[in-house]
């Protein structure tokens, strides 16, 4: 631990054994500044999970300690994806001229990025006519869902931070609904050429300052 504050790793949605857990003053002591933890567990499961800081939570998830995580399966049981892109979502209370978030705020989120980028520092998924595209989302934002919505395409929600959903129990969709601490995983074929905008679709949250008349 580099910080000068004491934290923790928890892996969120991973099933691992309790002392692995990462919870500050339940499943262990808190890592201390300056001291070393190790974490060690068996992989056991396949999909897109998500890691965080699971002490004094507000704050340090508010500074970014946190990211994905994914664990490709040792046994195919569908074909894989030709293009697999991953995304993080989440919120900032971030005032104009400051240089770092406030990690206090509650309710005024100003900018949403993805994988901590806003628009037009985003890069665009390129893809191929015909190609089987899996995006997966993760919400570790403090507050807000976030439907995000695919122009020009749908797809079928296949996953979950839960395990996979049965072919039988998916169905077309253009915007999925990922809450605050889920991940959702959707495939499609790109089979319509052009280009798409993909966004949450909450308006302020389209903008990049959530807001007018903002330098």
């Amino acid at each position: 631990n580099r910080l000068d504050a004491p934290t923790t790793v928890h892996w969120h949605g991973l099933i691992v054994p309790s002392g692995m857990d990462g919870v500050g003053g339940l499943t262990q002591r808190s890592i201390e500044p300056g001291e070393t933890f190790r974490y060690e567990f068996v992989l056991r499961q396949h999909g897109t999970f998500m890691y965080h800081s699971h002490h004094d939570e507000m704050v340090q998830m508010a500074m970014g300690l946190m990211g994905m995580i994914v664990i490709h399966p040792r046994v195919l049981r569908e074909p894989p994806p030709e293009r697999d892109f991953v995304y993080m979502l989440s919120e900032w209370a971030l005032p104009v001229g400051s240089e770092r978030p406030n990690p206090n705020e509650m309710q005024d989120f100003n900018v949403l990025t993805f994988n901590a980028k806003v628009f037009p520092a985003t890069e665009p998924l390129l893809v191929k006519k015909g190609e089987r595209v899996r995006i997966r989302l993760g919400n570790l934002g403090p507050m807000d869902h976030h439907p995000v919505h695919l122009h020009g395409l749908n797809f079928q929600t296949v996953s979950t931070d839960g395990g996979e959903i049965p072919p039988s129990a998916r169905w077309p969709e253009t915007s999925t609904l990922v809450g605050v601490g889920q991940t959702r995983t959707v495939d499609f074929i790109a089979d319509n050429p052009g280009d798409w905008a993909m966004h949450c679709h909450m308006t302020h949250h389209v903008m990049t300052q959530m807001g007018h008349d903002i330098p």
